[in-house]
């Protein structure tokens, strides 16, 4: 039986590289549903394994305009490690979704570590050329998805992350409108389009996915991909 998964979710990548990356300094960190993992404007000093939890990555223009490039769930790495620095960066953040565990690393400590382990740094470069491919193609069409259409593939995506909930994510209208950098009263619209179609149920603060099968068909093809 075939697989659907969102395809601009990371996870699983590193697992089997997590005790030896204990050698390398590092602190146990913990971050709130809501929680910034760092500033906008401010240097990337960490690089973070993630345990547990889902945290967005996203680019915010001066003008307040927000992009999301991914999402990011337990045993991935977050973000890549280079000798450079790019002054994007500084208009990238990370934003824990849900309550997420991580263990960071510092930036230099984490280099040197994957300089000297060639397996490792040979997962870096896939995981890097594989997110690379994923913003190319979302440069080429996620521009002329409608909001419909980002609702559909956020609820994908929460559900498929926290599947331990069954088929209920816990989240407000104002959050998703928040999270796609989208007006409360489009997503409004897109929940009701698809409650009347009996795909969600909704409740204060709570949705429900009925039928994840058709969800899925409502979602960008650059959202998932099928196994």
């Amino acid at each position: 039986m075939s697989q659907v998964l969102p395809k601009y979710y990371f996870s699983g990548e590193y697992a089997a590289f997590y005790q030896e990356l204990l050698s390398v300094p590092h602190k146990e960190v913990f971050y709130s549903a809501g929680e910034l993992l760092w500033q906008i404007g401010e240097p990337i000093t960490n690089i973070f394994y993630f345990h547990s939890g889902l945290v967005q990555c996203y680019v915010e223009h001066e003008d307040g305009h927000r992009k999301n490039l991914s999402f990011h769930g337990p045993d991935t790495i977050f973000p890549g490690v280079q000798k450079a620095d790019y002054k994007i960066e500084k208009s990238i953040t990370l934003k824990a979704l849900t309550d997420t565990a991580a263990t960071a690393f510092p930036r230099q400590d984490f280099y040197q570590f994957a300089l000297k382990n060639p397996f490792f740094m040979a997962q870096l470069y896939e995981m890097q050329s594989a997110y690379i491919n994923m913003l190319i193609y979302d440069a080429a069409h996620q521009r002329y998805n409608d909001t419909f259409l980002k609702v559909c593939n956020f609820l994908f995506l929460m559900a498929y992350n926290d599947r331990s909930n069954g088929s209920f994510i816990a989240i407000s209208q104002e959050n998703i409108a928040d999270t796609l950098g989208v007006g409360r009263n489009h997503v409004t619209k897109s929940l009701s389009r698809l409650r009347q179609e009996k795909i969600i149920c909704l409740s204060r603060c709570r949705i429900e996915i009925i039928d994840m099968d058709q969800l899925a068909k409502y979602c960008s093809l650059e959202t998932i991909e099928t196994y």
